[in-house]
């Protein structure tokens, strides 16, 4: 450690550039992730909201409503068919009402159409369930908002590749920084280096100080930016906690594994610092890796 220490004393302002290199796209790249993960929580959230709603006539059974209910549970395309009868609907129209009673005096529960809500497993699937239902005898009425769910699944769509594409292009920039940067680092080494190559020292003992610069860097800052990205959100907290008043969690499904994102769970926490952590060692160990290489390579020739 202590000459790790002393090499970057040797170049500050190289290693200076490289930390605030690693700073600035260690913080966008948490930043991006965590967006993405809240947005895919949010949409997730938002994909259980919209249904499919069935109103029956008059004349149609219970008996025959239930038939419906259970042919759409067995499809395996909705999580869950809620049945709601007449009395079901006239106590609703009357909490709703409840202030005014003029308008209680002009229902009883025969007025009401005996229904059943939908929510489907994916919004995908909603359209072929209001195709179903359209069928079904007895059908008064099907409340199908599509265009709001064809706007859901294209705003899905976009923000998944807009997120992928602009990581890539975050990450082979940094990449690219910080190559010119150790490049010129171990270009200011080069009498240095020559004597060790005379010595017979091999290609991976003269690489060794630079990556293990590099590698403490991307250590170093990589805390550093989740320090601060947390103390940002404990002062934000209370905002989002009203922006998100009656959303009680937001979940994020990672291969097998749903990970709270919102409230911060203490394992999603962990697993963004791990990261991280892994994301900033690694483009800092990669990019000064090729520059040795490069370097390396060119003294041999």
């Amino acid at each position: 450690m202590k000459q790790l220490l002393i090499s970057i004393r040797r170049t500050p302002f190289q290693s200076l550039a490289v930390f605030s290199s690693l700073i600035l796209t260690l913080f966008l790249s948490l930043l991006l992730i965590f967006c993405i993960n809240f947005l895919y929580g949010l949409l997730g959230y938002v994909e259980s909201r919209p249904q499919v709603t069935i109103y029956f006539q008059n004349e149609v059974s219970e008996s025959s409503i239930i038939n419906v209910k259970n042919d759409l549970e067995k499809s395996g395309k909705v999580e869950s068919v809620k049945y709601m009868s007449k009395n079901d609907a006239y106590s609703l129209y009357k909490q709703l009402n409840k202030d005014n009673p003029l308008l209680l005096e002009m229902v009883t529960p025969d007025v009401l159409p005996a229904s059943l809500e939908i929510f489907a497993k994916k919004p995908a699937y909603l359209p072929e369930i209001a195709t179903y239902l359209n069928g079904v005898t007895g059908k008064d009425e099907v409340n199908f908002q599509k265009n709001v769910v064809d706007k859901l699944l294209s705003l899905t769509s976009v923000v998944r590749t807009m997120s992928l594409a602009f990581f890539v292009f975050l990450m082979m920039s940094t990449i690219i920084i910080l190559m010119t940067i150790t490049h010129f680092k171990v270009a200011l080494k080069k009498e240095e280096i020559e004597l060790l190559r005379l010595m017979g020292a091999s290609t991976g003992y003269v690489r060794k100080p630079f990556m293990d610069q590099s590698l403490f860097l991307g250590f170093v800052s990589s805390t550093v930016v989740y320090l601060v990205f947390g103390g940002i959100l404990f002062l934000i907290y209370p905002s989002i906690q009203g922006y998100l008043s009656g959303i009680q969690s937001l979940f994020v499904d990672i291969g097998p594994y749903q990970l709270t994102v919102w409230p911060l769970s203490f394992l999603y926490a962990g697993g963004l610092y791990i990261l991280l952590t892994g994301f900033g060692m690694g483009i800092a160990g990669l990019a000064t890796y090729f520059a040795t290489r490069k370097y390396l390579a060119i003294q041999r020739s």
